[in-house]
């Protein structure tokens, strides 16, 4: 009878144990993914975190079984309450909070913008960079077309002309007028140079600094694209929207109307 007592228990033991090796394999997995999530939440790169998010729904198969044993793992310690199960809540709990903090950062803009606020910038850095557009252009060679943003991630050079020496010089200017990125076309197909200003997830706000005056034909011409708001007659504040999210510069025409108010008053 004792033999067959140890036969009978031989499955149960074995099943407990598999259950709580998957338990702890389910908490350490989650914590891990929660801690690289959060990490992808603090970036100033919208993609960092999309990629992170769709390379767990492509491995499903992995991550599913993970989160299911996760959850089975929470519930068992809410109610069974002995010293592993109190161990594994305190990891349960902090993977809640992990959770909480990194939706709460992912959802935040990093840093506000709008036209108001890109007034009030080019008002202070404007000739600056204008000045740094002029020394930049004239120190690339004819015929060449400059992208560029600096961030986290660092940058990717373009050309073998864009030396060491010339990255942080643009830099430094980029950074002295609150900045993150420049187009400059030497192919003098295009009329200005665009200082990128700041990231809104996906999306770019940025000046276009005009080389020659725009006619009033011209500004009501880029007036009417949605993304472009004229500020005068050389500048105009962009918004590049991503492949998710807003198309459309937000709260422009509040902007435009407080703008031609103010304008008016002025001219009382």
């Amino acid at each position: 009878m004792e033999a067959i007592d140890n036969r009978t228990n031989q499955p149960v033991n074995k099943r407990t144990a598999f259950l709580r090796f998957m338990r702890y394999v389910s908490v350490f997995a989650v914590t891990l993914w929660l801690i690289v999530f959060l990490n992808t939440s603090l970036s100033t790169n919208e993609w960092h975190r999309l990629t992170w998010l769709a390379l767990t729904v492509f491995f499903f198969f992995i991550t599913l079984p993970i989160l299911g044993f996760w959850i089975y793992s929470f519930i068992r310690a809410v109610i069974t309450r002995t010293k592993t199960d109190n161990l594994l809540l305190l990891f349960h709990i902090a993977d809640l909070i992990l959770l909480s903090v990194s939706i709460y950062l992912g959802n935040r803009t990093y840093l506000d913008c709008n036209a108001d606020i890109m007034a009030e910038h080019y008002e202070m850095e404007g000739d600056w960079m204008r000045n740094i557009a002029k020394y930049d252009r004239l120190m690339l060679p004819d015929s060449t077309r400059l992208v560029i943003e600096f961030g986290e991630d660092g940058y990717i050079p373009q050309a073998d002309y864009l030396d060491e020496r010339f990255l942080r010089i643009l830099k430094n200017h980029l950074d002295d007028v609150g900045c993150i990125g420049i187009e400059i076309d030497n192919y003098q197909t295009v009329d200005y140079t665009k200082f990128r200003f700041r990231r809104d997830g996906m999306g770019m706000y940025s000046f276009r600094l005009y080389d020659t005056p725009l006619t009033h034909e011209q500004q009501d011409s880029l007036n009417a694209n949605e993304c472009l708001v004229v500020y005068n007659d050389s500048t105009v504040f962009e918004f590049g929207g991503g492949v998710i999210g807003v198309q459309y510069f937000v709260g422009k025409q509040e902007y435009l109307e407080k703008k031609k108010q103010g304008e008016y008053e002025t001219n009382r």
